[in-house]
């Protein structure tokens, strides 16, 4: 019978930028400067910190809306407003094939 050794984690990865050196060419710089202000980006991303999921019965679907707590600004709606208004005339029309039954 054959043995499994246990899996082991893999070592942590620590994301860095590149040092400066004097003996780099232009291409190189340019991509460490460029790595540096993905960096600053990524630091100053807004995320969403508030979740909302709600069912809209007419559509038959929920809709989860994430927002910024500080500012209270809807960042991402799924699914859209044009979405919704599909769903809702398809469910409409399967109302009127079976009577309201749906």
């Amino acid at each position: 019978m054959a043995r499994i050794a246990p899996i082991t984690p893999p070592p942590e990865l620590h994301v860095r930028a590149p040092q400066l050196d004097a003996e780099q060419g232009p291409a190189a710089k340019a991509a460490e400067r460029r790595f540096a202000e993905h960096l600053a980006a990524l630091q100053g991303k807004v995320m969403p910190n508030d979740v909302h999921v709600q069912l809209d019965a007419e559509a038959g679907r929920f809709i989860a809306t994430l927002t910024d707590a500080n500012t209270e600004e809807t960042l991402r709606r799924y699914p859209s407003e044009s979405q919704l208004a599909y769903s809702r005339a398809v469910m409409a029309y399967m109302r009127a094939l079976t009577g309201g039954k749906t």
